[in-house]
């Protein structure tokens, strides 16, 4: 289910409003999501499916665990598995996403 983030998302520190955030079942879409293109949103949606389903494989907990709490400041390699999938399978090129998890979003992954 897809639901856009309301302002209870300003007091969190790992799902900023205006980023995507998946937690099992739901989608939570940035405020701005309506008006990205529906390119866009399509992928967004697909990357986001495929966290909803690497959360349902390895369980929610297991999940967050070790892609929340180890931090990304160092090495995870948890974490730069499963948004390489999201990323690749959502349609994004491997040098594209090679240049998104090199970013200081992603901490030194």
């Amino acid at each position: 289910m897809i639901k856009e983030k309301s302002w209870l998302w300003y007091g969190t520190i790992f799902a900023h409003p205006y980023v995507h955030t998946t937690i099992y079942p739901h989608i939570y879409v940035s405020k701005n999501f309506s008006t990205l293109s529906k390119q866009v949103q399509t992928r967004i949606i697909k990357h986001e499916t495929i966290h909803l389903e690497q959360q349902k494989k390895h369980g929610k907990i297991k999940f967050f665990f070790l892609y929340l709490f180890v931090l990304p400041v160092l090495y995870n390699p948890w974490r730069y598995a499963w948004e390489w999938e999201a990323y690749i399978k959502s349609g994004t090129t491997k040098k594209q996403t090679k240049k998104y998890l090199s970013s200081w979003h992603y901490g030194f992954l």
